[in-house]
């Protein structure tokens, strides 16, 4: 299964489309739903994951929907990676470790494993909600600038 899934798309998209919100409003699933062309059961199944772990939080009642639970520069990439995919983001997981002794193409290439899912994880560690945010913005200025074509 690809890190990127669908799902972890979807809960991403769906995250900064919240994080773009102001705090004070809630956004309903539908909203979320329509803006990021997501299936809205589809969708209620990923926030309901995102409510459980912490990363949203969900608000009952008129003018109700799903908020931060933090503001997005304290929400790592990385817990919302997790919430969705889990603890292990590439490697599989062997029955049993692998014996250094016995150096062959299986142990390498779990080295190797090893070292991109450290890399991988360094990275989502250092990289926040409120970073993905300032990117889309960011984006979105410079195309808002560049002369039709």
């Amino acid at each position: 299964m690809p890190l990127f899934s669908a799902k972890l798309d979807y809960a991403l998209r769906a995250t900064v489309d919240i994080a773009e919100q102001p705090r004070y409003l809630a956004c309903q699933s539908r909203e979320i739903a329509l803006r990021q062309n997501i299936r809205g059961p589809y969708l209620d199944q990923i926030l309901a994951v995102l409510k459980r772990e912490g990363i949203i939080r969900s608000i009952r009642g008129a003018g109700g929907g799903y908020t931060l639970a933090r503001p997005a520069r304290h929400i790592t990439v990385a817990e919302i990676v997790r919430a969705i995919v889990g603890g292990q983001l590439l490697i599989s997981g062997l029955p049993q470790p692998l014996d250094p002794t016995g150096v062959n193409a299986a142990y390498v290439i779990r080295e190797l494993e090893e070292k991109l899912e450290e890399q991988l994880s360094h990275t989502l560690d250092n990289m926040t909600l409120a970073d993905l945010v300032l990117q889309k913005q960011r984006l979105e200025e410079a195309m808002s600038i560049m002369p039709s074509i």
